[in-house]
């Protein structure tokens, strides 16, 4: 299902070459992973490939913002982001990024988890 994503992942940045594939897989497997930890489970559902793409297509504008080919796709950066009742502000800053403008791994597990709550189960012991 990997390249499936990542399939999917290319289609939406418009990328038609090959160049980034080693480091798009890369974040690929890390979100497989993240929502395997967070749900639970030991496959990821085939219901969850879009969101499995989207939240690896966030993982790369966040880390890779100077990327060319990324960059060139991102029409306007998001500059801030409230968890609570869902607050995302767009704005371009440039291409300057500092620590305090990363979110982690994490939050983007965070973010996409009304998707991923629907497949979550409780750990057995």
């Amino acid at each position: 299902m990997r390249d499936n994503i990542l399939a999917i992942i290319k289609r939406r940045l418009k990328l038609s070459d090959d160049s980034l594939d080693d480091l798009i897989m890369d974040y690929i497997e890390q979100i497989e992973w993240k929502i395997k930890l967070y749900c639970n489970v030991s496959e990821i559902p085939e219901a969850l490939k879009f969101v499995w793409a989207s939240m690896v297509i966030d993982i790369l504008r966040i880390e890779h913002p100077n990327e060319e080919a990324i960059a060139a796709n991102v029409s306007e950066a998001i500059n801030s982001v409230k968890l609570g009742d869902t607050t995302i502000g767009y704005g371009n800053k440039g291409n300057e990024v500092t620590s305090t403008s990363k979110r982690s791994m994490d939050d983007i597990v965070l973010n996409y988890s009304p998707e991923l709550n629907r497949f979550r189960r409780l750990k057995s012991l």
